[in-house]
């Protein structure tokens, strides 16, 4: 059944990026429903999905609670792994726009030792309120630049990224069904 599943989850994702190839790996982190390498054009995900009532809570806005399209929704195990597939498709679709000063207040933490309590007023420094600016908008772009120092990416990309697999998910939930149904294959 692993085999058929895989086969349909390559077709939707060819649909979506020609030539990428999705592989279904056991020892991804715990947590982890999926990823990708965009260099190797390659999405891995974990059988194992965690289906729950907040299954639509990936990434950081279930630590975060942020963003729009945050919603929870029922899903069935294969159909959480379209899900999962429709994020990391995703990050190859919407790629990160990092704000050169990023850059410049990386190589300086850097060249300090990394990044410790004592660099926060050098961050601050760099990304400084603006007039009539709440203090909660301007914490939310230093922990924006923090994400991207220790994650890679910045919390505004990946809710860019989870807002569009949510909306496509939508979009072609019905079709998803059918095609797992049209395979043999349950929603389980």
């Amino acid at each position: 059944m692993l085999d058929r599943i895989l086969k349909i989850l390559n077709e939707f994702a060819g649909s979506y990026l020609p030539g990428v190839r999705v592989r279904l790996d056991k020892t991804l982190p715990r947590g982890a429903g999926g990823q990708s390498d965009i260099e190797r054009n390659v999405i891995e995900l974990s059988p194992k999905q965690d289906v729950n009532a907040d299954a639509i809570a990936l990434g950081l806005s279930y630590a975060y609670r942020i963003g729009p399209k945050y919603r929870k929704m029922k899903l069935e195990k294969n159909e959480m792994l379209f899900l999962t597939l429709l994020h990391e498709i995703a990050h190859f679709k919407i790629r990160e726009r990092v704000p050169k000063f990023y850059l410049k207040l990386s190589e300086e933490l850097k060249n300090r030792g990394g990044v410790s309590r004592d660099e926060i007023p050098i961050i601050e420094r760099y990304i400084r309120r603006r007039k009539g600016e709440p203090e909660e908008s301007w914490k939310l772009r230093i922990a924006d630049f923090e994400s991207w120092l220790v994650l890679g990416e910045t919390i505004t990309n990946h809710m860019k990224v989870e807002n569009w697999a949510i909306e496509e998910f939508e979009k072609k939930r019905r079709a998803i069904r059918k095609s797992l149904l049209t395979a043999g294959i349950g929603l389980e």
